[in-house]
């Protein structure tokens, strides 16, 4: 199946339906949300948030493809993703000058920047992108899961190797521990997900680069994408906060412009993606024999193979839904409901963004067909993109190209913080409604 039109153009199409009113809501009016806005104030962000501490043990998929706590009782995730945090999308997030962050850190290398000083920079950004506040806010809002999209330089250099054999050292763990450590507090739990894969898993800037799909044809690759998940699964496996492990984002190994890509759909595409699959499940089952393991159909189930066939146990299959009609929403959701019957997986809608006329009754359909879902995405920083983020801010970005060194650090420093943001309430109030228990 042809792959749809990619977040970055969906965006760039809301905003211009949407910018004429730049209402912060721009939903029809019979969905009765509110169409404003308002600063997100410190006490706004930090008050008291809902969510008990998470105590009932690993979430476990049940023999009728049902998630369920260590208590045997049904849990259904409904979240949101924390995307621009570990992985800049430049659509989306303060950055000028550059289309990927692997573009990014070339550039600024280029300009003389030392290693240390581009550690520093994106630290320094993840550092105030995404705080405790954010979670106890999204608790407070009902929230029991957040996707977590990260790329494999968040742990490793450009030669493929850790950037240190201890994890308390290492940056991609400092910060997904503290993210794990917030959310378990709030009672969230916690997708990990790959959202950058070495050698890139399609050739969209997703990925953390552009124009690679390297990673099905290069050993190296594979080799450091599974020493990658077995050092995360052997390192969350006891963590009840974590519940799921997303073996690979979006992995549209099909632009045939490019030098490797095959076509959409094809047998040799769906065969390469599911040997990646493969591989990567029984390394993590080697290192973490209880968590869950989820898969991306992206667009279809039908690029997903029957999980008993594979020897894959413990399985969550997931689609990421951009459809705007309700027929195409009805359908994808009849294809989640269709696996979890015939496979007996958990099924999750991992990413979503269903249009302003039709986000609603898609909400109104996961939650009555009991599907998972985290939608795209919490925050954006490129000013009101529409409906796709909780909260939004025109934030000072720095050009890369030009900025110093101190002038970056600056802007990706707390101009970023959620408490400098304003509250699209429209997108809010769909959270609320749809994640209250």
């Amino acid at each position: 199946m042809i792959k749809r039109v990619i977040r970055s153009a969906l965006a760039l199409i809301m905003l211009a339906l949407n910018v004429a009113s730049c209402s912060g809501g721009g939903v029809s009016e019979d969905t009765n949300v509110e169409k404003t806005e308002n600063t997100v104030t410190e006490a706004a962000v930090t008050e008291e948030a809902g969510g008990d501490p998470l105590t009932s043990g690993i979430l476990k998929v049940d023999g009728e493809g049902y998630i369920v706590d260590g208590t045997g009782n049904r849990v259904e995730l409904r979240g949101v993703n924390l995307g621009g945090w570990l992985l800049q999308e430049t659509w989306m997030c303060a950055v000028e000058g550059s289309e990927c962050n692997l573009d990014s850190i070339r550039l600024l290398r280029s300009r003389g920047f030392t290693e240390e000083q581009v550690k520093t920079l994106f630290m320094t950004y993840a550092e105030n992108y995404i705080t405790e506040s954010d979670i106890k806010y999204l608790a407070k809002l009902g929230v029991n899961c957040v996707r977590l999209p990260f790329w494999y330089r968040n742990f490793m250099d450009d030669s493929l190797e850790f950037y240190s054999e201890d994890d308390a050292e290492n940056p991609g763990f400092i910060l997904v521990d503290r993210l794990v450590s917030w959310a378990g507090k709030y009672g969230i739990y916690v997708i990990l997900d790959m959202h950058g894969c070495p050698g890139g898993q399609s050739t969209d800037h997703t990925t953390g680069q552009i124009g690679k799909n390297e990673l099905y044809v290069k050993e190296e690759n594979l080799d450091a994408m599974e020493r990658l998940w077995v050092r995360i699964a052997g390192h969350y496996k006891e963590s009840a906060a974590v519940c799921a492990y997303d073996v690979m984002n979006e992995p549209m190994n099909n632009n045939s412009s490019y030098e490797y890509g095959w076509p959409a759909g094809s047998d040799e595409a769906v065969k390469r993606t599911s040997a990646v699959y493969d591989r990567m499940i029984k390394a993590i089952r080697e290192a973490d024999g209880e968590h869950i393991i989820t898969v991306e159909g992206i667009w279809s189930t039908d690029a997903l193979p029957d999980p008993s066939k594979m020897g894959w146990t413990n399985m969550m299959y997931q689609l990421h839904l951009y459809d705007t009609s309700k027929e195409m929403i009805d359908y994808r959701i009849g294809e989640l409901t269709g696996v979890r019957r015939k496979y007996k997986v958990a099924v999750y809608v991992g990413e979503f963004n269903n249009g302003d006329e039709q986000q609603l009754y898609a909400y109104d359909q996961y939650v009555k067909k009991h599907l998972s879902f985290t939608m795209w995405t919490y925050k954006v920083s490129k000013d009101y993109l529409g409906n796709w983020g909780i909260l939004y801010a025109k934030v000072d970005s720095p050009d890369l190209k030009n900025d110093s060194y101190a002038a970056i650090l600056r802007k990706w420093g707390t101009p970023l913080r959620s408490e400098e943001f304003e509250i699209n309430r429209t997108v809010e109030n769909w959270i609320k409604k749809f994640t209250a228990k």
